[in-house]
């Protein structure tokens, strides 16, 4: 090789190593740049972080909602639940106390006509006590005698009602009291008025013509009553 080829390759190396030294020194030499990027870069790995946890507050909020929302629907369902079971509870106890309802309704007319029975009995009694007058000794005994068998007739026909009636109680079954106080459409049916007496009766019941009865609490038949105006 030459002097004058070795001569130009030691140039050309030298220029190369120039120019590197160049680059290297000008990168170095510029920090104001490499502080620039850096907060850069940090103000964009800030905003990534603030719209991850914008996401995650977003995500997190949409499921308590739902959780609440589930909670809500979840005791509704409960309560709604809980009133029905109360409430057929109820029924099924109100049906088996009034079960024997219809039989009692069928004994009650039978009730009645021994309560006029009775009535009648009575009336005739204090008629005889009344009318009674000084006669000889065979009428005399012989009016005892009817009396005596009315009073033993009267007394059979008592006792034998006031035993249904305590059988009807034992049942549940009651009469209800209506004479005497304010008239009141969920136990009695007004088939009559009247002018009442006294301000103070007006709409109170005066009279009962056919008496209600209910078993535990509910009516079974409603009292006729005539009600004072």
């Amino acid at each position: 090789m030459s002097k004058k080829e070795n001569k130009e390759n030691k140039e050309s190396k030298d220029s190369t190593k120039g120019q590197f030294n160049e680059e290297a020194g000008g990168k170095a030499s510029d920090p104001v740049k490499e502080e620039k990027e850096e907060k850069q870069e940090t103000q964009e790995k800030k905003e990534e972080n603030k719209a991850d946890d914008k996401e995650k507050e977003d995500v997190e909020g949409k499921l308590q909602s739902q959780l609440a929302e589930m909670n809500d629907k979840y005791l509704r369902l409960y309560s709604d639940f809980d009133n029905y079971r109360k409430r057929a509870n109820k029924e099924k106890l109100e049906m088996i106390k009034t079960a024997s309802s219809g039989v009692v309704l069928a004994l009650l007319p039978v009730i009645d006509d021994m309560e006029r029975a009775i009535k009648a009995f009575q009336d005739t009694l204090a008629a005889d006590a009344v009318g009674e007058a000084p006669a000889g000794d065979s009428i005399r005994a012989g009016e005892e005698g009817q009396k005596s068998r009315t009073d033993a007739l009267f007394e059979g026909v008592n006792l034998i009602y006031n035993k249904l009636i305590g059988v009807l109680r034992q049942q549940g079954v009651k009469e209800c009291e209506v004479m005497g106080k304010a008239f009141d459409a969920e136990v009695a049916e007004a088939v009559a008025q009247i002018p009442a007496p006294e301000e103070s009766l007006k709409g109170v019941v005066l009279d009962v013509v056919q008496k209600g009865y209910a078993i535990e609490e509910k009516v079974i038949r409603y009292a006729k009553v005539v009600v004072g105006c």
